[in-house]
């Protein structure tokens, strides 16, 4: 469990200021914390055709804190960060970031075979909270039984964006209404993900 302080938030805005007044992120070098986690956000919103200001929602600033409350996107991003090809997705997504077409950006990560699995499995934890051993997906399709995955936490699957997707929500938590379900969605999918 990351514990927050002064002293780590401190930390993590001089490595955001640094690497925004050095500029890009030398590829041989690994990844900063702060510009860890942006890279990380921006690597998901090409995966998962998600908006980082989605994957990474703020309070309005007329609230007192203006910060992702939830914070499901560290939980993803601890589990990312065990494998070994972590720091070479971040790299690859870092060396294409700046392509205009982000389908573009997926699919040159999706063709690397040393970190597809890895960013599928990133993919899966952001749509349906839950995470995929890369190895587990590496492996053929078998009926049954099925892949074996963790939900990582109860906010982690009441969040996933699988709900958003579906316009629905997962059973036992719900933040509409009894009975919304009989009146037509009044959002549009682009509401949920853009």
């Amino acid at each position: 469990m990351t514990v927050v302080s002064r002293r780590t938030m401190l930390s993590g805005a001089a490595a955001t200021t640094a690497v925004t007044a050095v500029g890009s992120i030398d590829a041989t070098r690994p990844v900063e914390a702060a510009a860890s986690m942006d890279l990380f956000l921006g690597l998901s919103s090409a995966l998962t055709g998600i908006a980082v200001d989605r994957l990474n929602p703020k309070r309005p600033p007329s609230q007192r804190a203006s910060r992702d409350v939830l914070d499901v996107k560290h939980a993803y991003y601890a589990r990312a960060q065990r494998y070994p090809e972590f720091e070479q997705l971040l790299r690859l997504y870092n060396a294409n970031s700046e392509k205009p077409d982000k389908d573009e950006i997926a699919k040159i990560i999706l063709d690397d075979p040393e970190v597809r699995f890895l960013a599928r499995s990133i993919m899966l934890a952001w749509y349906l909270g839950a995470w995929y051993e890369p190895a587990d997906l590496k492996k053929p399709p078998s009926v049954p039984p099925p892949i074996p995955f963790e939900v990582l936490s109860p906010t982690a699957y009441t969040q996933g964006f699988v709900w958003r997707v579906a316009q629905a929500h997962p059973m036992g938590y719900s933040e509409w209404a009894f009975g919304y379900w009989s009146d037509p969605p009044t959002q549009s999918l682009d509401d949920f993900i853009k």
